[in-house]
């Protein structure tokens, strides 16, 4: 897959390839010294940024703009891959998922020999941020899927207030989900570009709203499509903890830097979840240290 990323601006080429039992997902920056060259994907390694989400190793390399990737993994189970990029972000493509769930529909998965790295949750956690606000709540007893809900408020008409409940379920992903894009108000491109930020932005890759609707001469591909992709950026958000996580998510004006918040949370408090398959995490964790 190549194209232009968002933030950067600039053309770039992603590959995804086969990876063993217990390698994790890898983001491997073919532009990066061959010693730094490799981000994994773990709750250990993302970083708070402005309007994208964002992974980086301890040499200083990172990735970002991962998560409608990473939602395509999610719900494709992939949880073994190497993926080589030749810049600094995922490319945005169309700004949703459906590229990337296209290219995983003509792929070959198979299923290996370990189970996936599964974590439930055992208590509700939360982070607010001013009127935003990100939790985490345990599935009923028998629940083996969990629901991820959003709510939005804009000032902007076109917008305005929604809300959605969905799953990461692949099939119910790919009806309602998937194809859900980026989006942004027009009032605010001028200071976002300022500031360096969605230089590769374009009608292309985002919806546009502004005080008379929406810009994109196709218009929206569902009526309440901001919503819905933030539920997309929520399963690709927390994917980026490297586990799935069996819980109920809920959010609030949500966004990346506070999802990236509510991991860093969770995962430092270890009573709040355990493990689905105690001998697969522990193959897992000590296959991903000996490859430090």
């Amino acid at each position: 897959m190549a194209g232009q990323t968002l933030h950067a601006g600039v053309p770039v080429s992603c590959t995804i390839s086969p990876a063993p039992v217990g390698h994790g997902l890898v983001f491997r920056r073919l532009d990066a010294l061959p010693e730094v060259s490799d981000v994994q994907v773990s709750h250990e390694n993302i970083v708070i940024a402005p309007l994208c989400s964002r992974i980086a190793n301890e040499g200083g390399t990172s990735v970002s703009t991962l998560e409608h990737l990473m939602a395509a993994f999610r719900v494709f189970g992939v949880t073994n891959a190497l993926i080589t990029l030749d810049g600094p972000e995922v490319p945005i493509l169309d700004g949703s998922s459906q590229p990337w769930v296209s290219a995983l529909q003509q792929a070959t998965i198979v299923e290996q020999t370990m189970a996936a790295p599964v974590i439930r949750l055992t208590q509700t956690i939360s982070v607010s941020h001013e009127d935003s606000h990100a939790l985490l709540t345990p599935l009923e007893p028998g629940e083996e899927l969990g629901t991820f809900s959003a709510h939005i408020d804009f000032d902007a008409p076109s917008i305005g207030t929604q809300s959605y409940t969905g799953t990461p379920d692949l099939e119910e992903f790919e009806r309602e989900l998937a194809s859900s894009r980026s989006f942004v108000l027009a009032q605010h491109l001028p200071e976002l570009q300022s500031k360096g930020l969605i230089r590769g932005g374009s009608l292309a890759n985002a919806v546009v709203f502004d005080t008379h609707g929406v810009r994109n001469p196709e218009g929206l591909r569902f009526d309440n499509e901001p919503v819905r992709h933030k539920i997309l950026d929520a399963i690709g958000d927390m994917y980026l903890s490297g586990v799935s996580i069996l819980a109920h998510y809920h959010g609030t004006k949500a966004g990346h830097s506070l999802h990236a918040a509510l991991l860093r949370c969770l995962f430092a408090d270890n009573t709040a979840w355990h493990w689905q398959d105690e001998e697969a995490s522990t193959k897992v964790v000590a296959f991903r240290a000996s490859q430090r």
